[in-house]
């Protein structure tokens, strides 16, 4: 399972500002073990110095930080008390300055331990009230499954009542299950007892990953900071290389959300787990399910992930179904080198009204991947090796089917749109300093010129907007499908910590660093006001 929603463009940008103040505030750990204050300051000054927003860490910022870092560990509104997000306000004044400067990381550790008080406080009452409780359903009280926009329990009993109420509704789930009821008392306890230590095991490093990736979030939606782990799975992930059941997740409102799967993946040959199913549940193998509902996503992808061969159980809540109903899923991991990732292309024969078939090709791509050696090509020469086949056999149009794609390397979404205009531009991007670049397409003339179609949905994110918006604009395709895209206009870089400390392990940072904009000069991003050219 990875943890990204979507794929991300990875290109290299001027970042000598950047990483000269980085460097400068991470000299002090050049002789020996990097530690969290001077991670910490580096971050902050990547963050700072090459954001496209060039929002600097103040008040308003760090505020946001602090939030976004409670929600990462409480996002249902069930744990904090009233009284401790009051004290933790405390933090709020001069957070800005002690991140930035001292590195100071103390919140993290503070909050994560009060956190993990709340969480032996919820399964100490849980576990009690499933020894002591006879549960009857006949009344009419009811429970609210989304809590993200909730109000916090104003004190210790308030948050018992809340955890009452979730461990009847747990109960009711297993009943209705049809699970034993001389069993559903002690699969539940057990529940509790799994997600107290999966958090519990977190170490301070992985901790310190929570905390300052809620951090680059606060400064943009799709800037992250990845731990040496994550990392390393990125970096599979756009050479086409995974491990794991094949799928992407988000957690909302305490649920983890299946986003898509990754084709020929487990998951998707099982046709089994589709996007918008709720991960409720994690089991390894044949040992009993960890209630993951709450969790943050880094702890659920790591519940999910495994050695290749074993197999993971999942409890889930299949999407739009209410959450009454429930179902196990049961996967074997594997070693994916992601070749169905890889471009694709079929043939099909319409028929028509004088009785002579019109022979259609499709193409169909899931991202814009690389190159990942130096005999596989990436997806703009597959593609053209593609289309160069479909020629030959007659094709008199072609659909490109860009539904699932997530987005990739922008340079290969470049190269891809020139395959079907003549060379020209293809993208604008806006920098930081307010200057914009043309990127042209590389081509000289288009290798297909006949009628084409482009399928989207709401999946079709960032490379892949790139490209059914140039195709659009150069009138050049009819684009077909949902009514809007994913709606991401922004460009990321990736920034190893190693290119500051000179030591591997130490995960990367990544971070917007501009725009990018149709060659009409209108913006893929969902929510954008302001146009150039």
């Amino acid at each position: 399972m990875k943890l990204q929603t979507q794929s991300f463009p990875v290109i290299g940008v001027p970042m000598l500002v950047a990483a000269l103040c980085v460097a400068a505030l991470a000299c002090s750990a050049q002789n020996g073990e990097p530690t969290e204050a001077d991670i910490t300051r580096a971050t902050v000054g990547l963050l700072d110095h090459s954001q496209f927003s060039q929002h600097p860490l103040d008040a308003s910022l760090s505020s946001q930080f602090l939030d976004r870092y409670l929600d990462t560990l409480d996002g249902a509104h069930l744990l904090f008390l009233q009284s401790d997000l009051d004290e933790f306000a405390r933090f709020r004044s001069g957070l800005a300055q002690k991140t930035m400067f001292e590195g100071d990381t103390q919140p993290a550790h503070i909050i994560y331990s009060r956190y993990l008080k709340r969480l032996v406080q919820q399964a100490n009452f849980a576990t009690n009230l499933l020894q002591t409780e006879k549960f009857d359903f006949t009344g009419h009280d009811s429970w609210q499954a989304d809590r993200h926009d909730a109000s916090p329990p104003r004190d210790l009993a308030a948050a018992q009542a809340l955890w009452r109420e979730e461990v009847r509704e747990n109960y009711l789930q297993e009943k209705l299950a049809g699970t034993l009821t001389v069993k559903i008392a002690p699969t539940l306890a057990r529940h509790y007892k799994s997600r107290l230590q999966t958090m519990v095991r977190l170490k301070g490093d992985q901790v310190l990953g929570i905390y300052l990736d809620a951090l680059a979030h606060a400064y943009d939606p799709h800037s992250d900071y990845f731990g040496h782990e994550e990392s390393e799975n990125f970096k599979m992930e756009m050479n086409l290389s995974l491990v794991g059941i094949g799928g992407t997740l988000h957690v909302k409102g305490g649920y983890s959300v299946v986003d898509g799967l990754v084709p020929g993946g487990p998951a998707a040959r099982s046709g089994l787990l589709n996007p918008g199913d709720r991960i409720v549940a994690v089991a390894q193998g044949g040992s009993e399910p960890v209630n993951v509902i709450g969790l943050p996503s880094l702890q659920v992808v790591e519940l999910i992930r495994g050695p290749k061969g074993s197999t993971v159980c999942l409890t889930i809540i299949p999407a739009g179904a209410n959450v009454s109903n429930r179902k196990t899923v049961s996967l074997v991991r594997e070693d994916i080198q992601l070749a169905d990732e890889h471009a694709k292309a079929a043939i099909i024969d319409l028929p028509e009204t004088n009785g002579s078939p019109m022979r259609v090709g499709i193409i169909d791509l899931h991202s814009f991947y690389g190159k990942s050696d130096e005999k596989a090509g990436g997806a703009s020469a597959d593609t053209a090796r593609l289309i160069k086949k479909l020629k030959k056999e007659g094709v008199r149009g072609l659909i490109l089917d860009l539904r699932r794609n997530g987005g990739g390397s922008v340079d290969e979404a470049i190269r891809f749109t020139g395959l079907f205009i003549p060379s020209g531009p293809v993208l604008q991007t806006l920098g930081q300093e307010g200057d914009v670049e043309t990127e042209v397409s590389p081509q000289t003339s288009a290798l297909y010129d006949a009628p084409l179609v482009v399928l989207t949905s709401r999946l079709s994110a960032s490379a892949s907007e790139i490209v059914a918006g140039t195709l659009q604009d150069y009138g050049r395709a009819l684009i077909v499908g949902d009514s809007s895209t994913f709606g991401k206009g922004t460009i990321q870089t990736i920034v190893p910590l190693r290119e500051f400390f000179h030591q591997r392990g130490l995960g990367a940072i990544m971070v917007t660093v501009g725009k990018f904009y149709r060659p009409s000069g209108a913006s893929t991003q969902l929510i954008e006001s302001r146009t150039i050219g």
